[in-house]
């Protein structure tokens, strides 16, 4: 398994009662991967947002994007937009969507931490705990 980098920003607050869990999948992610976590509103380079009006993907083609990357040795940026979503996608962005719902920010900041820590595992050959 090739060292995956990656940077998640989440420009959303998260509430107390998330934060533990939150954590718990931060933390086994660290194991598996160099990983930066932030809250800066700065989004540059090759990112992947996460939106509603992005494209829809299954855990297999989210594990397929994480490993292509990982191999072309580029740090995936994870960018949580806000709730009015981001609009018009520019240069360099790549929009994904974890539904046609909306989440409260915590909520697809779990989600995307779930399926990260699903598909680094995999990467890894470890079978994901059910």
């Amino acid at each position: 398994m090739l060292p995956v980098k990656m940077k998640i920003t989440n420009l959303g607050q998260i509430k107390r009662e998330y934060i533990q869990i939150l954590s718990f999948y931060e933390d086994r992610i660290k194991k598996l991967a160099r990983i930066k976590f932030s809250n800066e509103e700065k989004i540059t380079g090759y990112s992947i947002l996460l939106d509603r009006k992005g494209k829809m993907m299954n855990s297999e083609e989210f594990y397929k994007l994480i490993q292509k990357q990982s191999v072309d040795g580029k740090t995936l940026h994870f960018v949580i937009g806000p709730p009015t979503g981001f609009g018009k996608v520019s240069n360099g962005k790549y929009m994904i969507s974890l539904s046609n719902m909306t989440f409260r920010h915590e909520l697809a900041y779990l989600v995307l931490l779930e399926q990260i820590y699903r598909s680094l595992l995999k990467m890894k050959g470890t079978n994901y705990e059910k």
